[in-house]
């Protein structure tokens, strides 16, 4: 709206208001302002009547019910919600819930491929090899069942976005329980060779 417009409209309603005003001046008087003016003068007149030193009374033990009910254990009796605090997992249980949700689709079970492959490297990092910036599990006695070398590389060298949803077989399609024997037959074997 432009200022003339808004101005237009300002004395549209304020000549509407004195139109209206005036015819219900009765009506507004009697059913508004007499009330009120009766409220107001009781306010007043019990204000003036109480004593100055009830309401300076009243509001010292306003303030010692405050001041004690905030020292005081549990003061108003009201329940108050037991926080529940949830218990950090572990990375054994985080991969095991890992594991157990790796049904439900490629990305569950490409997480489970890189947290088994990064166990992979580190044992590999533990006898002594290193590998570059693409992960490769070569070294000497790494000799992985068949399909299980594909599925750890799989899981570090690649994302879950590489196999879309698809029918097709994946490197990920392969027994879990195949991959951890291995791999815990590689740490008893590094453990055999620390003695």
């Amino acid at each position: 709206m432009t200022s003339r417009r808004q101005i237009a409209v300002i004395m549209i309603l304020v000549l509407l208001a004195a139109l209206i005003a005036f015819p219900l001046r009765s009506v507004v008087y009697y059913y508004i302002m007499a009330p009120l003016s009766f409220i107001w003068f009781y306010l007043v007149y019990y204000y003036h009547i109480i004593p100055q030193q009830f309401y300076w009374i009243l509001v010292l033990l306003a303030a010692g019910y405050i001041a004690l009910g905030g020292l005081l254990e549990n003061s108003f009796n009201r329940k108050r919600p037991q926080i529940t605090r949830n218990n950090p997992r572990g990375p054994v249980e985080a991969l095991t819930s890992w594991i157990n949700d790796s049904r439900r689709g490629v990305y569950s079970r490409w997480r489970v491929a890189r947290a088994l492959g990064l166990i992979a490297v580190e044992i590999l990092e533990l006898r002594g090899s290193t590998s570059g910036r693409k992960k490769t599990l070569n070294a000497k006695d790494w000799n992985p069942p068949p399909g299980v070398q594909e599925y750890l590389e799989a899981g570090l060298n690649s994302s879950f976005a590489d196999y879309p949803r698809s029918r097709k077989k994946t490197p990920f399609d392969i027994n879990i329980e195949t991959v951890v024997a291995y791999l815990e037959s590689q740490l008893e074997m590094n453990r055999d060779n620390n003695k």
